[in-house]
């Protein structure tokens, strides 16, 4: 599996002189935002090979290319690789598919662009071409392969790891690989420019505006001020045309990206497709490029999905706290919003626990009680008896990947908190509005929701012990990192296990919870409000499930927000993962997406973080930082 790397701080330049005449090819921009850039491999010593596919039958722009001829190959490294004299690095290349012949040739490459030309150039025809490289890949330098992380362009990627055999990433990015032309190519690559719906969110409703982010590709070597912007949906009669003119002008060849609101398609259904085109620059006619193609699940119920994780712990587990550094690791590197909660109890009760965690028990079903164990949103995976999952994995990824499976399933209703709280009375109270979709209110489901009080990074005390940080298996830096998270605090709820919902005819309700008085024991800079709307069916644990969650931080509900007269105050983050100010600030601290505060100090796993700061003048300001 290709490991992201964990960040790179790359400074690219506008197209240089030094390549002004090399007439080249591909979906990899050459001025972008240095954050986007990816770097990929195994972080092993091992072959690393990268190829993009120049496709006549998918591109446009290599059918036009037809009778021209590719001479070799240009790609971008953040290290030098010279392995020639090995026979370790090379360009390559392949006519028809991957497991066709294919042809390299020795090469060295350094830190930055590279040019490297094959003995024999290839003529474009009607098959598709490969071009790509190979470099031996180390621990030294791990990571060779740089990919454009927000375009994801059909052909753009495709890897061999260690020799394992091609891979298609269709959601890596595009590798930072161009295939240099013959000079009479020019004229057929003029006035080209890419658009496409990137990182799209899964659920849009029909024929309405969603707020998307939009990769813009400027494919030539002019300034791009505005463009006419083509957008069809499946199920559109026709496409909505559209003026876009960029703040600042797009660069030659630069790719970025820009939130702006898109049109989904007509036609209701889970994967529909949505294409935006680019007919005009500059008021100019532009050449055809592929269409940019995203896939959306188009409903009336455009709900955003919040998963839903729910652990069974306790005190007294000795082996809780080896799920827990896996599963809080998936968590941070997981980079979107989530909600997490923990019931203390399926083993032995603790100072935590509530009676909602006893009332909860039912969701094991047929399976023994037993911690640690996990559910992802309270869904029954096909042919098991419970949402329950036992888990006590050395390693984040298969938590991970249950987090971004349960991220991409429908969500079913939508939570919203008004908050009440009073920080000289010390008290806290809500009400939960929202809306559950007409599949299920049509159907006669009953519904129920849950509101939770939920304290999180607890460090571990006399009070709040916790056994298991010292096992002959457990990390080496589990005493240290471990916290008591997700701890609920107060349970809102009037009836146990969840209040009946009573909606309107299109499935909409609001909920009133008084106030309670905040104990002077808990951190209020860690407490959040968690709230889920979830089927209950105790005779049927099929009939369960979360429809949807989310939460809201007591004292951080605006830390996301930017102060937009604190844009002078800057900072970066370094090769080792770090976040470092790069400009004179009286302090800051960094917290993750789900407002846990992390230690500044150390390497920070992938993922988005928000900075907040006091600045040198006493102004306070906040900013979102990404990690990679």
């Amino acid at each position: 599996m290709i490991k992201k790397s964990l960040f790179l701080i790359v400074a690219l330049y506008a197209y240089a002189s030094s390549f002004a005449e090399v007439v080249r090819y591909g979906y990899a921009p050459e001025t972008f935002a240095e954050e986007e850039m990816i770097a990929q491999g195994t972080g092993t010593n091992g072959f690393c090979a990268g190829m993009i596919c120049l496709d006549p039958n998918n591109d446009p722009t290599v059918k036009r290319l037809e009778g021209h001829s590719i001479k070799g190959v240009r790609s971008y490294f953040l290290n030098d690789y010279k392995q020639s004299r090995q026979g370790r690095t090379m360009i390559m290349n392949a006519v028809g598919s991957l497991d066709a012949e294919i042809t390299t040739k020795k090469c060295d490459f350094v830190a930055g662009w590279n040019e490297v030309y094959f003995d024999q150039p290839i003529v474009i025809g009607s098959e598709p071409i490969y071009v790509g490289l190979q470099v031996y890949e180390l621990k030294g330098t791990p990571y060779p392969l740089i990919t454009y992380a927000p375009a994801d362009i059909k052909g753009g990627c495709w890897v061999n790891l260690e020799n394992e055999g091609w891979m298609e990433y269709s959601q890596r990015g595009t590798l930072m690989i161009q295939a240099i032309l013959d000079d009479e190519a020019a004229p057929k690559l003029e006035n080209m420019f890419y658009a496409s719906v990137e990182k799209s969110p899964l659920v849009v409703a029909p024929s309405e505006k969603f707020d998307a982010g939009v990769f813009f590709h400027n494919m030539t070597d002019q300034e791009v001020s505005s463009i006419t912007l083509s957008t069809i949906g499946q199920g559109d009669t026709e496409a909505l045309i559209e003026e876009v003119t960029f703040d600042t002008p797009l660069a030659a060849h630069e790719g970025r990206m820009v939130q702006m609101p898109i049109r989904a398609g007509a036609e209701s259904g889970v994967t529909q497709w949505l294409k935006l085109s680019v007919p005009k620059i500059n008021g100019v006619d532009t050449q055809q490029v592929m269409d940019g193609v995203s896939t959306h699940h188009v409903t009336v119920d455009a709900f955003n999905r919040i998963p839903m994780i729910e652990e069974f712990t306790s005190q007294t587990c000795s082996t809780c706290p080896f799920m827990i550094y896996y599963l809080d690791m998936a968590m941070e590197e997981y980079d979107g919003p989530l909600v997490y909660v923990t019931h203390h109890s399926g083993f032995q009760k603790d100072r935590f626990t509530k009676p909602v965690d006893e009332e909860l028990l039912y969701l094991f079903g047929s399976k023994q009680l037993q911690n640690p164990a996990v559910m992802y949103d309270r869904w029954v995976p096909e042919g098991e008896s419970s949402p329950i999952f036992f888990a006590q994995l050395a390693e984040h990824e298969p938590y991970l990947e249950q987090i971004m499976a349960a991220a991409i399933r429908p969500a079913m209703a939508s939570v919203e908190f008004d908050l009440r709280y009073d920080e000289n009375a010390k008290t806290v109270g809500c009400t939960v509005s929202g809306r559950v979709g007409t599949s299920i209110v049509s159907a006669g489901i009953p519904t129920y929701l849950s509101v939770y009080l939920v304290e999180d990074n607890i460090p571990i005390s006399d009070d709040y012990f916790q056994l298991g940080l010292d096992g002959d298996d457990a990390p080496a830096d589990l005493a240290e990192k471990f916290r008591h998270n997700g701890v609920k605090r107060h349970d809102f709820t009037l009836t146990l296990g969840g209040d009946l919902l009573t909606t309107d005819e299109n499935g909409n309700y609001s909920v009133d919870y008084a106030d309670i008085a905040i104990d002077p024991s808990w951190n209020v800079d860690n407490l959040k409000l968690v709230g889920y709307v979830c089927k209950i069916n105790k005779d049927d644990i099929r009939e369960n499930g979360v429809l949807n969650a989310n939460y809201k931080h007591l004292t951080h509900t605006s830390v996301i927000s930017v102060n937009s007269d604190m844009a002078q105050v800057g900072f970066k983050v370094t090769r080792d993962r770090r976040i470092v100010a790069t400009s004179e600030i009286a302090d800051f601290s960094i917290f993750n997406l789900q407002g846990v505060a992390v230690d500044k100090n150390d390497a920070l796993v992938p993922g988005i973080y928000i900075v907040s700061f006091k600045a040198a003048d006493g102004k306070m300001g906040a900013k979102k930082l990404l990690v990679k």
